[in-house]
């Protein structure tokens, strides 16, 4: 079996499946060789999975604790983002460094210390000090975060700060004066008889911007990011619901579109960390949150679910181009 072959089975790399790896090596592939996948190991696929028996097979078999991957990551840190703390327990007691810098200056045991994991790092040597102002500043993240476990909206929506609610339509070429605030049966009416598509187009009480579409996915596209954004601003905005991805736009331009369990880098936006985007395990929140969360951190701009289908909303026709 070929090291790529062998890579893709998943199962391999679970203590729930031992066998296809304890008699051996498999195929010939020792614990030191290094996978396709990013440059990783058998320990850090043991790590993602949580397969605790098999990270003391590999460890047993001569495997390094500390390889850091293509990345940067060692399997410590993928285990801590994965949220796996027998993994954890394992990689420490065999020498894993907790606090060796692996992604954009940031160890394992700093992550771990923001996350339940918390417990097997804190008393370790060497553990930092969490101030109580980053604290509270994660915490207050967390709490709204958390605040959209209700949102089960299917639609495409984005938040767009920095731009006023009659800005927005004005760039997006429509006039202001003639899109008033209409209610429910008036908007199903003006969206039903409209030549072209159409955005719904709403301010929410705490300030931004918010724009969405029932059907389709015109709040996210290039052509509206472009013309909502360019002379100032900041779009973000997706599929939260279903979908882990956010397209972020500033200034006309498109920035980023990071996905939710994506494994962050050196030049990640310091609010994908604060919105626990990489972290595949090690926290409670789901991917609607995270990205719901993301987007307010963004654009300074929340809603409820009750406020988008309560609030009067303008209905503004929108030609691509």
């Amino acid at each position: 079996m070929s090291d790529s072959e062998w890579d893709e089975i998943i199962d391999a790399w679970r203590d729930s499946n031992p066998a296809e790896v304890r008699e051996q090596p498999p195929g010939g592939l020792g614990p030191g060789r290094r996978l396709p996948r990013q440059g990783s190991t058998p320990l850090h696929r043991a790590a993602q999975e949580g397969a605790a028996g098999l990270i003391e097979l590999l460890l047993a078999w001569g495997a390094e604790v500390d390889p850091a991957d293509d990345d940067g990551a060692t399997p410590l840190w993928e285990a801590v983002r994965h949220g796996h703390d027998d993994a954890v327990r394992v990689l420490l007691a065999a020498g894993a460094d907790p606090w060796r810098p692996c992604i954009a200056g940031r160890s394992p045991g700093l992550q771990a210390l923001f996350t339940e994991l918390a417990d097997l790092f804190v008393h370790l040597p060497g553990a930092p000090r969490i101030g109580p102002r980053l604290r509270e500043i994660q915490d207050t993240v967390d709490e709204m975060m958390f605040s959209y476990e209700n949102y089960n909206e299917e639609f495409c929506v984005a938040f767009v700060g920095g731009v006023s609610e009659d800005e927005v339509i004005h760039r997006l070429g429509a006039v202001p004066e003639h899109c008033p605030p209409v209610g429910p049966e008036a908007l199903w009416r003006m969206e039903h008889d409209s030549p072209v598509e159409t955005l719904r187009v709403a301010g929410p009480p705490g300030g931004g911007v918010v724009l969405f579409q029932t059907g389709g996915a015109l709040p996210v596209h290039d052509t509206v990011a472009r013309l909502v954004t360019a002379g100032g601003g900041v779009l973000a905005g997706g599929f939260p619901l279903t979908s882990s991805s956010v397209d972020i736009w500033r200034d006309g331009v498109s920035v980023a579109r990071p996905s939710v369990y994506q494994q962050l880098g050196h030049d990640s936006l310091f609010e994908l960390w604060m919105c626990r985007f990489g972290d595949c395990g090690a926290h409670p929140s789901t991917s609607t949150e995270r990205a719901l969360a993301l987007m307010t951190l963004l654009t300074a701009t929340y809603v409820t679910e009750g406020w988008l289908w309560s609030a009067p909303v303008r209905v503004v026709p929108v030609e691509l181009r």
